[in-house]
């Protein structure tokens, strides 16, 4: 029987595995699928799962670690499995109904594809029909196509709301579109999901929601995703060779994280720790590129990787609020050696 405790013992071994895989997953066009089974394996779907539900309820402080971890190991890999965990929260919050053990155990996986909601006008429409909903248009953005078996699929329909349901990516009526390549995360497998008259049945509805209410979930979202940044902060200090850089970023990064897991419902301090940690994350990757020197300017260069890595965790979940923010950091960044 798997436990918190078994599960990051479990862990460990994998985490070496895929730092020593990283350069090499970072230049192929797909993350390998045993990296995500393995996972499923070690038994991490489960943790932020509740016991009710088949899962291990891990405390914060646990699934925090494991995501810093897991990013600083490879990005590629935590990106792509954040994908399907992902997904698994749309279904426990929404419908947990259509939750599977295998989708705890890694069998199969599940996808999302909801940023363009956050678009003034979506690209997906929604229109009710006897037997569900059709969906029509283009989701730009779906990362995981070839390893993942279903997507949560969102769309807008008349009314403007917004529709959520489980589709199986194998269904009639999906298509896959080329996305130009990515300068960081491109083992993703990031493609266009573009729908022809897609029906979905009633029953695989997951949830809907208002655009207001996506964007008070999308503080808590931005919070979380603040451990990425801070695990490739972690990875970036085995380049530096000065103690006291070192010393500076490991105690920037613990401050932040204390925050985040002290966080109570404050959507400017998320934002805040946010892009700071991103800030943080490009000025460590920076001082490593920095004190490896020009072999760093390669691309199959670890530092090079963890460069890249910086600029992207700038550019997920991007929205209005989070763009003003950074950008303020970044201007203050810049004042202060002006």
């Amino acid at each position: 029987m798997q436990t918190v405790e078994s599960v990051l013992q479990a862990l460990q071994p994998l985490l070496e595995q895929f730092r020593t895989a990283a350069v090499e997953t970072d230049r192929s066009g797909r993350l390998p699928l045993q990296h995500l089974r393995e996972l499923g394996r070690a038994g991490v779907y489960r943790l932020a799962v509740g016991v009710e539900r088949g899962g291990l309820g891990a405390p914060p402080e646990v699934l925090w670690e494991v995501n810093e971890s897991l990013a600083a190991a490879c990005g590629s890999t935590h990106f792509v499995q954040a994908q399907h965990q992902g997904g698994l929260g749309f279904l426990l919050r929404g419908n947990a109904a259509l939750l599977q053990e295998a989708h705890l155990s890694g069998q199969r996986l599940c996808g999302v594809a909801f940023a363009h909601l956050r678009r003034q006008q979506s690209p997906v429409t929604v229109t009710t029909v006897s037997e569900g909903w059709v969906f029509r248009g283009e989701a730009p953005w779906f990362s995981g196509w070839g390893l993942m078996d279903e997507v949560v699929l969102a769309g807008r329909d008349e009314h403007g709301q917004d529709i959520y349901a489980l589709v199986s990516l194998a269904q009639d009526g999906i298509e896959m579109r080329e996305s130009p390549p990515l300068s960081a995360i491109q083992a993703s497998a990031t493609v266009s999901l573009v729908l022809n008259d897609l029906l979905v049945p009633s029953d695989a509805l997951v949830l809907t929601q208002t655009l207001e209410e996506m964007a008070r979930r999308d503080f808590r979202s931005q919070l979380g995703y603040s451990a990425l940044p801070l695990g490739l902060v972690r990875e970036a200090q085995r380049f530096l060779q000065d103690d006291r850089l070192r010393r500076r970023l490991r105690e920037k990064a613990a401050e932040l994280r204390r925050r985040a897991l002290a966080w109570k419902e404050d959507p400017d301090e998320a934002l805040e720790i946010r892009a700071s940690a991103n800030l943080l994350a490009l000025q460590a990757a920076q001082s490593a590129v920095v004190s490896c020197g020009g072999q760093a300017n390669q691309l199959q260069h670890p530092a090079n990787r963890l460069l890249r890595e910086s600029s992207f965790y700038f550019l997920t979940q991007l929205n209005v609020p989070l763009r003003e923010v950074a950008l303020e950091k970044l201007q203050d960044w810049g004042r202060a050696f002006a």
